[in-house]
């Protein structure tokens, strides 16, 4: 009796083994969802079984890696496309090659960074980029407690079209809710900075989408839009130093006037994607309620229980995150929710006295934008003086907008008025916030005083905000129209001024 009881126990421990084994393809799939490829490549090499399945999971395979041409190749099968999930991975992979046919490839090997570049004019940005994406990978990896396997891929796209041909995000949503970059597909997909022309915060973008990267591979895609969004926006400034503007609170005022105003988005409604709500507004608020709420979160509970939350999430799958948050942190989400909506009622408001002390908005916005119009014409065409009367307009009508203080006081440099460029400047603590142009002329007048280290901090800010600037890639020399100035000593930021000084086709 006794051996057969011993008999029986090696059996149901055989059959439970057995039953707890993933089949071939979902170790290759959860392989390729942690951005380990090299072992997903092993495993396609040596695992036999459902031929329909390991194609998807090796064209998959292909997507990641970024040869969407294989990935078209290996999806031409009449057999693979009759899937719902192999005509999306079709779909994706032909409109992927068709945006990356003339694309080329930069790789830093030193830090592990690969970056494909559809634009050749954006190669004298890549310095740059492989040093903020080394930085932020590191810093995100060390606050989430897992590393990404190198390399780190990134691609630069020209457009929108570009954005959702490459990443398979909606035309539509990225139009709508003004999307710079997403995570997908084990990579980073990044609108260049070219595209906008005033600019946008390319380097804490950059740094919020490596940590949704960190963020999947450390969950295996099972961390819920609340938290992963949440933790990104935590950790966009993290890797660095604080910046004139940052605003650290941003996130509680506007989640407790959302609330109060009957306009909050909810943790549990934010869709599929925050880049696929209905509107801007919506997409800002719910950045700032999940922002507001992983920081409260961790207040409550430690650093320590993020990287908590993300094993458990990683190990015990399901639809559902209440599980892992309850045995992590003593609570599910909506008892969570509850606590924090209920501290955003106890915050008490901003003083009065700041909100007069702040800068004026805009008091005139036809004057603003006229003024600013035509002092660009003019000066565009030489006329720096008269340039100079318009934009003294656009001020009075705008007296705390950075880029009027910058237009006025670069046109004071361009006629020789020294005393009026820094007049024109004026104290940091009078603008609404910042800007690239007056960052880099803020730099040069920094510079001009011996302040070298304040200098380079102004001027580095400018970078991460309009890189393609000529007064922010020549740190603050200004040329008149058709005129020279100096080049930086630099030979990187010398390769970025003289693109910047090269008239677009």
């Amino acid at each position: 009796m006794r051996r057969l009881a011993l008999v029986l126990a090696a059996v149901s421990l055989a059959v439970t083994a057995a039953a707890s084994t993933p089949p071939p393809a979902r170790t290759i799939s959860d392989a390729i969802t942690e951005i380990d490829l090299e072992r997903a490549r092993h495993l396609l090499e040596v695992t036999t079984g459902d031929a329909t399945a390991l194609a998807l999971e090796r064209a998959r395979l292909s997507i990641y890696a970024g040869d969407c041409d294989a990935a078209q190749a290996q999806l031409s099968s009449p057999t693979l496309t009759e899937s719902k999930e192999g005509a999306s991975l079709a779909a994706l992979a032909k409109s992927c090659a068709r945006a990356t046919a003339a694309g080329f490839v930069m790789e830093d090997r030193e830090h592990g960074i690969t970056l494909r570049l559809q634009d050749d004019a954006d190669r004298v940005l890549a310095p740059y980029l492989f040093r903020t994406a080394a930085r932020a990978r590191d810093a995100v990896a060390a606050d989430v407690g897992i590393e990404l396997i190198k390399p780190l891929r990134i691609d630069v796209v020209r457009d929108l079209f570009s954005l959702s041909a490459v990443s398979g995000l909606p035309l539509t949503a990225a139009e709508t809710t003004g999307t710079l970059a997403v995570a997908r597909w084990g990579r980073v997909i990044f609108l260049s900075p070219r595209a906008t022309p005033l600019g946008f915060p390319w380097q804490d973008t950059l740094a919020h989408e490596i940590t949704h990267l960190v963020v999947t591979r450390a969950s295996r895609d099972r961390a819920p839009l609340w938290l992963q969004e949440g933790v990104a926006k935590r950790e966009e400034t993290r890797w660095r130093a604080a910046r004139p503007f940052d605003d650290p609170t941003w996130a509680d005022v506007l989640a407790r006037n959302a609330f109060f105003a009957g306009r909050s988005v909810g943790l549990d409604k934010l869709g599929p994607s925050i880049a696929m709500l209905p509107t801007p507004e919506a997409a800002t608020t719910a950045f700032a309620e999940v922002s507001s709420f992983v920081k409260f979160w961790l207040g409550e509970v430690g650093p320590s229980a993020l990287e908590l939350l993300l094993l458990d999430l990683r190990a015990t799958g399901g639809d559902s995150a209440d599980p892992a948050l309850k045995s992590v942190s003593g609570y599910d989400l909506g008892e969570w929710n509850a606590l924090w909506r209920q501290n955003l009622r106890e915050t008490p408001p901003r003083d009065p006295r700041e909100e007069v002390e702040r800068p004026a908005p805009i008091k005139d916005g036809l004057k603003f934008s006229r003024g600013t119009r035509l002092g660009d014409l003019l000066l565009d065409r030489g006329h720096a003086e008269a340039a100079r009367r318009e934009y003294r307009g656009a001020l009075e009508a705008a007296p705390s907008e950075p880029s009027v203080h910058w237009r006025l006081a670069r046109a004071g440099l361009l006629v020789g008025d020294t005393a009026g460029f820094r007049a024109a400047l004026g104290p940091r603590d009078k603008l609404r916030g910042a800007d690239g142009g007056w960052l880099a002329l803020e730099s040069r007048a920094l510079r001009e005083d011996g302040r070298t280290a304040e200098a380079a901090e102004a001027s580095e800010h400018a970078l991460a905000l309009e890189p393609y600037l000529e007064d922010v890639a020549c740190e603050g020399a200004v040329r008149a129209t058709g005129g020279s100035a100096p080049l930086p000593a630099d030979a990187d930021r010398r390769a970025l001024c003289e693109s910047a000084r090269t008239p677009p086709p």
